[in-house]
Formats: C-alpha cells, sequence, structure tokens
C-alpha cells in the first residue's frame, strides 16, 4: 500500500514538475540520480555488515 502511495506521490511531483521544462528535468534527474547514489549506499552498507557477521 506504502509502494502504491509513493507511485502516486511521485506522478504528481513530475505533473508538477512539467510547466519547468530545462528546470524541471534537472531537478527531477538530481532526485532520480540522489535516490539511486542512497541505494547504492544502503546496499553497500547492508553487505558489509551481512560480511561483518560471516566473519564471528
Amino acid at each position: 500500500m506504502f509502494l502504491l502511495f509513493l507511485i502516486v506521490a511521485s506522478s504528481v511531483v513530475g505533473l508538477l514538475l512539467l510547466p519547468l521544462h530545462e528546470i524541471g528535468l534537472i531537478i527531477a534527474f538530481g532526485m532520480i540520480v540522489g535516490c539511486l547514489l542512497r541505494g547504492l549506499y544502503l546496499l553497500h552498507e547492508i553487505n558489509r555488515k551481512l560480511d561483518r557477521n560471516d566473519e564471528s
């Protein structure tokens, strides 16, 4: 249910950024790249913690 809310919310934000043309595209690109980098960082942290637990 929360995923559905996030999809709808991101669609609304996308529609609000649409009239801004280039500035809206830059903001949207920054949001997407920021989310992807944050996800990669979290995956790295999870992998590091799991590796540390295996060695014990």
